[in-house]
Parts: C-alpha cells; structure tokens; sequence
C-alpha cells in the first residue's frame, strides 16, 4: 500500500535556491525519520537514490532529467515533503534504478571473482544482515579496496556508505568526510555532525571505512575517540559497521584488548586474508588480459607475493597492454617481458646490481 509522506518541515528560502540551481551538487541532509509514514519499499528507493547521487555526485539538473520531474519535486522527494503520488515517483526511481545498474555492470567487468572478493564480500553481508561489526584486515595493495567497492556498487540499494579515513585531522575530519558521504552539512559543530549521522543511519545500513588503520591513535594511552564515536553510532542506530585495514590495526586492537573491549565485542565475523595469493587469485586478473606461457605463471606467482601484491601484478598487466597497443598486437609474453623490465629499470635494480658488482670486487 502507498502511503502519503507527512510533511517533516517547511522548506526554507536558502533550500528553495539550492534545489533551483541545476549546477549545485546535491548535499541534503538525510533524516531518515521523514520517510517513517511511507512504505519500506519506497523508502529501500528513496535510499538508493539519494545516496546513488551523492556517491556519483549528481547535481540537482542531472537527477532531475534522471527521473523525470522538476528540481523543486525532487528536492521535496528527498527532504520527505512531497505530496503528489509517491507511486509514480517511485516508478520513475526504478525505471532510471535499472539503467544505472546495466551502466555499473559494464563498469565492473574489470574485476574478477576469486577467494579474495569472496571472503570480503562474505564478511559485509553477514555485518549487514546481522547488524554487526566486521573487520577486513589483510596486507597492503591485496584488492580490498576494489573487492569493497565492488560488494558497495553490486550491493548498493541506498544501504551502503563507504568513505576513507583521512591521514589527518582527528575525529572532527573523519566527521565531516562521513557528514559529507550521506549529504549532512560538513560545515557543522561537532556535536551537529554526530546528530546528523544519527539521523541518516538506520538498522537497515551500512557504513565502511577503508584505510580504518589510520583511525588508531599514535599514543596507545590516547582515547580512541573515533573508533568510540563509529561504536556509538552502530549502537544508537544498529546499523552495520565495517573496518577495512591493514594487519596493523588488528594487531593494535589485539594489544590493547582492555582499551578496545567495546569494539572487539562488537566484532561478528573478522575477515583475516591469506597472507599467500594462490594460482586461482591472480589468475584471473591475468586472464583479462593473456594466457600465461609456463614462464610467465612463475613471474606472475612471484609478482603477486611480493611487496605490492596484486597492485602490482596488475599495473604490469596494464603497461603490458598499452606496450602491445602502440604496435597494434594483442598482449604476448613479449610485452608482459617488457612491462617486467621496465619496472625494475624504474625501480633502479640496474643501478643498484652494477653497484653491487664494484662493492664485490
């Protein structure tokens, strides 16, 4: 059944101007509570749509030729004061949902399935469907960040918010960055920041947060306040949390047990990621681009277990194709020979060997 939505607030003049200028990126604070009267499908819609334009930073002029209705109508839509038929807003949501979704999955081709993804992708939905806490911790340049967005855009009903943790400027940065993802003014206080967030997350969310080894405190007799402010924010909305790092926030956690209780409880289904990268890991990113010859697989294995990983492994890929572009070929050992070589040209392997040789004699 469609319900009409009860009008939260009136609109005010400064708001009426942003929803009347097509160029303005869209920035709406979210308040979940507006949309309480109306349906749980049309709000799962009404979700996805304003957090799809804010993650691909839509202005008011683009959503509006999205959708099919004028600025102000969707300006009221997502502010939860709209009183026209909400059946027909959410027949145009869907129709344009679907045409975004075929664009994304062409985008996404470039990233492929192994036990990497798998097991990142198999830790997020039981923090979503539990309402917990998940860590993902694993080594530098493992693919967690591109297994991550790749689970947010696949997964992404209006539910999932991912942001980075900032290497600088402590709990009122990681605020604003956060603010800013799900459209609260980031410009606030402290105090109105975290207000704001109480009220755009719900049981029905998740929120991830890549590079969370820099939400750590330099000094361990330092209060985590971040850490403590994600907590608090799963535990007044209950909605899910997930921690993408390095081992070295999980080792810190581990040292400190006693100052980190609270989160460590919390903690339904700790992802910890293989520290070897398999045949069947590497392969298909290798795939995307060749059949390896018996010399490459051994390069290959030794690429993905190096420092860097399958960063590397795939930027090799990478400048193997473009090396096999300019002379119109397809990728061969050749290139991917050529690729290798000018890394370590780039690395000064060279440099370094010939120094060696004259330090021996």
């Amino acid at each position: 059944m469609v319900t009409s939505a009860t009008p939260a607030a009136e609109i005010t003049a400064s708001e009426k101007a942003l929803a009347a200028s097509a160029h303005s990126r869209i920035n709406m604070p979210l308040n979940l509570d507006n949309w309480r009267s109306l349906d749980a499908d049309i709000q799962a819609d009404l979700l996805w749509l304003h957090q799809h334009a804010l993650d691909n930073r839509m202005d008011w002029g683009a959503l509006s030729d999205a959708i099919g209705y004028d600025k102000s109508t969707v300006f009221r839509v997502l502010k939860g004061t709209y009183e026209g038929s909400w059946a027909n807003i959410v027949k145009a949501i869907r129709s344009y949902k679907r045409i975004a979704e075929q664009r994304g999955s062409i985008q996404r081709n470039q990233v492929v399935e192994n036990s990497i993804v798998r097991m990142i992708s198999a830790g997020l939905d039981y923090a979503l469907a539990n309402n917990s806490i998940t860590t993902i911790i694993g080594e530098s340049r493992m693919g967690k960040t591109v297994a991550v967005r790749r689970w947010r855009d696949m997964n992404n009903h209006g539910t999932s918010v991912l942001v980075t943790a900032p290497p600088y400027g402590g709990t009122k940065m990681f605020l604003r960055i956060l603010a800013d993802a799900v459209g609260a003014n980031k410009n606030l206080s402290i105090p109105q920041l975290y207000e704001a967030l109480i009220r755009a997350f719900n049981a029905n969310r998740i929120v991830i947060v890549d590079e969370a080894h820099r939400l750590m405190p330099g000094d361990r007799r330092t209060t985590p306040t971040v850490l403590e402010i994600i907590r608090d924010i799963h535990d007044r909305t209950n909605c899910a949390v997930a921690l993408v790092a390095t081992q070295r926030f999980d080792d810190d956690l581990r040292r400190s047990m006693y100052q980190y209780e609270q989160i460590l409880g919390r903690i339904g289904m700790p992802i910890r990621l293989y520290r070897d990268i398999s045949d069947d890991d590497w392969m298909p990113i290798v795939a995307q681009y060749l059949t390896p010859t018996k010399k490459l697989v051994e390069l290959f294995r030794a690429i993905a277990n190096e420092q860097g990983r399958l960063g590397i492994l795939v930027e090799v890929c990478k400048v193997a194709s473009r090396i096999a572009a300019k002379s119109k070929e397809r990728v061969g050992e050749a290139h991917i020979l050529k690729a290798i070589k000018l890394r370590k040209q780039m690395m000064g392997q060279r440099a370094y060997a010939a120094k060696e040789q004259v330090v021996s004699r």
